[in-house]
């Protein structure tokens, strides 16, 4: 063997075969597009700002809403507070429904007790408070001009009492504005007070029931815990207050204060506000303290209030609130005017108490959202705020759906009004055309003929409504506010705001019955198109619906053939009952007007039928402006009596009539409805008052179906194609650099 062969047998090749060339050495792969930095960062980001965005739709709703939102929040910081009583009442073998309504009786008796207490001794003297205010600023500025200071320092001062002076002004006339709304607030409070006490548990349960047992364990555990917390805080932060006030006063009529029990009872509301409320009131008589006595009375009071302080807050104040919610002062300096800004000065009270809420249930709510099992995620984004993001861009899409119908209906009110009204009058016509159809008629012969006497009934009605109100409307105003005034006089003068408030409401409500009364036109035509499209809804819509029905899958029909039924007896039953009630009521009130001789019974029956449409607020404004006409048209008998008509038809009704006919027409909570009606007033008015409670009884009563119908098509697509589209695909796109990089 040759050496150039036993080479090639070494090589293991054939010495005949050619030598192939060398591979070129790899090059390195570049790297990716987005780093991963960029990638974690927008992963961290598009959930940030979705949750965000969120919180500032939330955030506009609310201050929209403002009524609703300052509602729920003092009937909840009150309920916080009574609960406690309510539960020890319970186990003790009342009944829930007894024990709520012992202590929201005790709970309304204090509450009046504050508010008598207010409009007596407060309000009368707000004005001349202010003007001892003034007097000390304008007193103050001058000594300092005497004292030939430095001129810089002299117009900071007058700058200061300046903003002070525009402060104050600005925030009287807000609160003077808007005390109808607060009024609102105080009275819708009220009920929902005890609905919570009575029911709190029942909606607790219902809004859990998606969980586990051991989340729901969990989030209840900790909303018990609030409940304590809270309640401790506030009972507290009342007692501290009243300590406060009492010594301030004994203060003040020991040097010889003028105002001292004004001064004294806002130092009591105020020590609801933390530092700020204590910080102003201090100041404030300070000044009238200077105006009134000089230097050295002020120097006095300093220094008791300093000991004052310094034993509250070594004894007194950790022995009051010992186990409560603590909340950091950074964080009160930021909810007190978000509190502000969302409902007034409501929200000055309720912002730190609701906030504590929120801050006790924190950390159980963040193990509620933590997924059993997280799903692959980038790695600086925790599974909760994953979820919270997930839930946050989808409810801004159901928001913005939500939000196109609404807009639609602000936009262009004269399409969507008639085709609201067809769709009650055809749902509230229903029952009479399928009697007509079983004794023989036609169905087009049937609808014909229920909608021809229906439209005459409206008709009458409206002819009726625009008879009386707009001949006698203004009479009805001004008899009211005569009342008002009459009533203000027996009582001294202090129930001034009741005349402003009958007033405006008064004006308002003329405003509205002469816009309808211009605009017969526009009026005639609603109601005609109306009949129309609900004769062709009852002629028709059976065909149209059942083609509806038959798009959807075999599986599913049943289900939305049953909403669509369920939906239709809704607003049929509540239409219908809500007509009696109206009906009733307003014969009952014309009735004992004519028996007592008060002028413009009438009229104000006409009113009070389409008052009553507004469930628990329309009865109670009806009963309202007939005793008012009662106290300026009749004798001191005819008031008594007229009073306790309206005391008994409101309790009747309110507590009996119609949480009986809404809960088996519209199946909704009376809670809801109560705050139900605001809401829609602030986002459609009158007529958004008249619709909103059906419109969520249709919801109540379909909603599942919808949630089921829903469901069951995104389940079906996904096991279909095997593989996530959609929404759910977009999102892991957007999170794949992220994910691959953590």
């Amino acid at each position: 063997m040759t050496s150039h062969d036993a080479a090639a047998e070494a090589g293991g090749r054939d010495p005949g075969a050619s030598v192939p060339e060398p591979r070129p050495a790899p090059q390195p792969r570049p790297g990716p597009i987005v780093p991963d930095w960029l990638s974690n960062l927008a992963a961290v980001a598009w959930r940030v700002l979705a949750i965000a965005g969120l919180a500032v739709v939330l955030w506009l709703i609310s201050s929209l809403l403002w009524t609703v939102t300052a509602s729920i929040a003092v009937a909840t910081v009150v309920s916080a507070v009574a609960a406690p009583w309510v539960l020890r009442m319970t186990r003790e073998g009342r009944s829930r429904t007894a024990a709520a309504a012992i202590a929201w009786g005790g709970a309304l008796l204090g509450i009046g007790a504050l508010v008598a207490v207010l409009v007596l001794a407060f309000l009368p003297a707000l004005a001349n408070l202010a003007d001892r205010v003034g007097a000390a600023m304008a007193a103050i500025e001058a000594d300092l001009a005497a004292l030939d200071l430095p001129p810089v320092l002299v117009t900071v001062v007058h700058d200061l009492f300046h903003g002070l002076r525009s402060t104050g002004a600005s925030a009287g006339d807000g609160a003077l504005s808007s005390l109808g709304g607060i009024v609102t607030v105080l009275v819708l409070s009220v009920f929902l007070v005890f609905f919570l006490l009575r029911d709190g548990d029942k909606g607790w349960n219902w809004a859990l029931q998606g969980l586990s047992p051991v989340k729901r364990g969990q989030i209840t555990s900790a909303g018990s815990d609030a409940l304590v917390r809270v309640g401790g805080y506030l009972r507290g932060t009342a007692v501290l207050s009243t300590i406060i006030a009492l010594t301030d006063l004994v203060f003040m009529l020991i040097l010889g204060v003028p105002l001292a029990v004004p001064l004294a009872l806002l130092v009591f509301l105020a020590g609801f506000i933390p530092y700020f409320g204590g910080i102003v009131t201090t100041v404030l008589i300070l000044l009238v303290t200077y105006a009134a006595l000089g230097v050295g009375p002020v120097v006095i009071l300093l220094v008791l209030v300093g000991v004052r302080n310094v034993i509250l807050g070594w004894g007194v104040r950790p022995a009051l609130y010992g186990r409560t919610t603590s909340i950091h002062p950074g964080l009160v300096l930021i909810v007190l005017p978000a509190g502000y800004q969302v409902a007034g000065i409501i929200g000055l009270f309720v912002a730190v108490p609701a906030t504590a809420i929120v801050l006790a249930v924190a950390t159980a709510l963040v193990a509620v959202i933590e997924p059993d099992q997280p799903p692959p995620l980038p790695a600086l984004v925790p599974a909760w705020l994953d979820r919270i993001a997930q839930w946050s861009w989808r409810l801004l899409l159901g928001f913005a759906l939500v939000g196109v119908p609404v807009a639609i209906f602000l936009a262009i009110p004269t399409v969507v009004i008639p085709v609201i009204l067809a769709v009650v009058l055809a749902a509230m016509l229903e029952p009479l055309v399928d009697i007509l159809i079983r004794r023989g008629r036609r169905r087009g012969s049937a609808a014909a003929v229920a909608v021809g006497g229906g439209f005459l009934v409206v008709l009458l009605v409206l002819a009726l409504a625009l008879v009386s109100l707009v001949a006698q409307g203004g009479s009805i105003v001004a008899g009211a506010v005569s009342g008002a005034t009459i009533a203000t006089g027996a009582m001294g003068g202090h129930l001034g705001q009741l005349v402003n408030l009958v007033a405006t409401g008064g004006g308002q409500m003329l405003e509205t019955i002469q816009a309808i009364a211009q605009g017969v036109a526009t009026t005639t035509f609603i109601v005609t198109v109306s009949v129309l499209l609900a004769f062709y809804m009852l002629r028709d819509g059976g065909r149209l619906w059942a083609r509806v029905v038959a798009r959807t899958r075999p599986g599913l029909r049943g289900e939305v053939e049953a909403a669509g039924g369920r939906a239709v007896e809704v607003l049929g039953g509540y239409m219908a009952g809500t007509a009696v009630i109206s009906l009733v009521g307003a014969t009952s009130q014309l009735v004992i007007m004519l028996i007592l001789g008060i002028g413009l019974a009438l009229p104000v029956f006409v009113l009070s039928f389409f008052l009553c449409f507004i469930p628990y607020i329309g009865g109670f404004l009806s009963t309202g402006i007939a005793l008012l006409l009662t106290i300026a048209l009749g004798t001191p008998v005819d008031v008594a009596i007229m009073a306790v008509f309206t005391v008994v038809f409101n309790i009747v009704t309110g507590n009996i009539v119609s949480p009986i006919v809404y809960g088996k027409t519209v199946h909704l909570h009376p809670a809801v409805v109560l705050v139900a009606i605001p809401a829609g007033s602030a986002i459609a008015g009158v007529l958004g008052m008249f619709f909103v409670v059906p419109a969520i009884g249709v919801v109540a009563v379909t909603w599942r179906s919808v949630l089921v119908l829903m469901g069951a098509r995104a389940t079906a697509a996904a096991a279909a194609s095997g593989t996530t589209s959609g929404p759910a695909a977009a999102e892991s796109v957007m999170d794949a650099g992220a994910a691959g990089g953590g």
